[in-house]
């Protein structure tokens, strides 16, 4: 339960990191926001759902009965939980480093040509 609470911590610091960061370099913050909040709560909510889920019926499949399931799953839960909860950690990071990358400048405008004065008279 508290490591869960601090990754739901670490989603919002990051989140608030990300949006000022997508502020300074002019960014679209909103887009960002979603991008960050949607890497958070995916690998650390969704997919060890569903991760559990899958091994849950894997389990099933191969003859675990359905009261020791939970006993089965708890030490593969753990290392789910906590692998997951690395991947979010490192996506967060990952978004906080691309968001934080300075964009390029665009290409500059070619120099037009010199003018030329053909109409002019010379003797002036």
């Amino acid at each position: 339960m508290i490591l869960q609470l601090l990754g739901l911590a670490v989603i919002i610091v990051a989140t608030y990191h990300i949006v000022k960061t997508a502020r300074e370099y002019n960014r679209n913050a909103a887009l960002w926001a979603l991008l960050a909040l949607g890497v958070g709560f995916g690998f650390q909510w969704v997919l060890p759902i569903v991760l559990g889920l899958a091994l849950a019926i894997v389990y099933l499949a191969t003859g675990t009965k359905q009261a020791d399931l939970q006993a089965e799953l708890s030490t593969p839960a753990m290392f789910i939980t906590f692998a997951c909860m690395g991947l979010s950690f490192v996506g967060m990071f990952f978004l906080l480093k691309l968001v934080s990358r300075i964009p390029d400048d665009p290409e500059p405008m070619p120099v037009p040509p010199p003018p030329t004065f053909n109409d002019v008279d010379p003797q002036l």
